[in-house]
């Protein structure tokens, strides 16, 4: 199934309040979505000029894309109430399920 990234800029005045809400909900929200999905990337993180930006990947198990979506907005809605917070959500495919969506078999 697919990989879906999620990447998040908070602007850096906030990481201490962002880190505090994280810490917190992250017991809780590891537990729902772990099943759905295995993360291969737990939340990389790097500075920029307009802010920082986390990035974390997860592997999505076959028919559970949907839930796991309901599950992450749900919980990136907490943050809302932090100043500056942005993120994005995207679901990108594996080249073996882009091939096949062409009528094409990947190589063994």
């Amino acid at each position: 199934m697919p990989y879906v990234f999620i990447t998040s800029l908070f602007p850096p005045h906030t990481a201490e309040e962002l880190a505090k809400l994280y810490v917190k909900l992250l017991p809780e929200e590891r537990a729902r979505l772990k099943p759905l999905g295995k993360e291969l990337i737990p939340n990389a993180i790097k500075s920029k000029v307009d802010g920082i930006e986390v990035i974390g990947v997860w592997d999505i198990k076959q028919g559970k894309l949907e839930e796991f979506l309901f599950i992450q907005q749900e919980s990136l809605a907490k943050y809302h109430e932090i100043e500056g917070y942005r993120y994005q959500i995207d679901v990108r495919f594996k080249v073996a399920e882009a091939l096949t969506m062409i009528g094409i078999k990947m190589p063994e």
